[in-house]
């Protein structure tokens, strides 16, 4: 085959190619791979993933899922707990009408409670929590969280089953 006939044929080929990979994923193809990633395990392409969701589909139907994904993987296997406050507060903001924003008030809460140990802005978002979201689901855990802040959790989970052991039972 001669250089004039193969020329157009590659010319068309690499066109083709260019355009391939110029094409934009949908939101549903970024939120499918960035849950394929976490079921990898693969947290930091994840969140990579929403990331790149959140750029190009700020005001997508799943934005507000890519952002409460993204708080929870740096909550639960990152374990970057100001992160994850970033994220849930960014949740609140960007989208307050989210069915996401209850659930992410209260993680702010109990991150600042729990591990980053700022029990006054932990108050301050369990607060907020009961005066906006008052017939939520997570009410009750909320009202124990403030009537324990700032204690040890397991002595408290010790009273309410009553693993303490008696004085008799400690010298023995």
């Amino acid at each position: 085959m001669s250089l004039t006939k193969t020329m157009p044929i590659a010319t068309i080929l690499l066109g083709l190619a260019i355009l391939a990979c110029g094409q934009k994923r949908t939101e549903e193809e970024f939120l499918k791979l960035a849950q394929k990633y976490e079921a990898q395990e693969n947290f930091d392409e994840a969140i990579k993933t929403y990331e790149e969701q959140l750029d190009d589909y700020p005001q997508g139907q799943y934005a507000d899922e890519a952002i409460e994904r993204a708080a929870f993987i740096y909550y639960n296997n990152i374990h970057d707990f100001k992160k994850a406050v970033e994220y849930h507060e960014r949740l609140i903001k960007d989208y307050p009408d989210s069915e996401f924003v209850s659930r992410a008030r209260f993680m702010i809460g109990f991150i600042y409670a729990n591990n980053l140990e700022n029990y006054e802005l932990a108050k301050q978002y369990y607060n907020e929590f009961i005066e906006l979201h008052p017939q939520n689901e997570l009410i009750e855990s909320v009202k124990w969280e403030l009537e324990h802040l700032g204690q040890d959790v397991n002595n408290q989970l010790d009273d309410l089953f009553g693993n303490k052991k008696t004085n008799d039972e400690a010298t023995k």
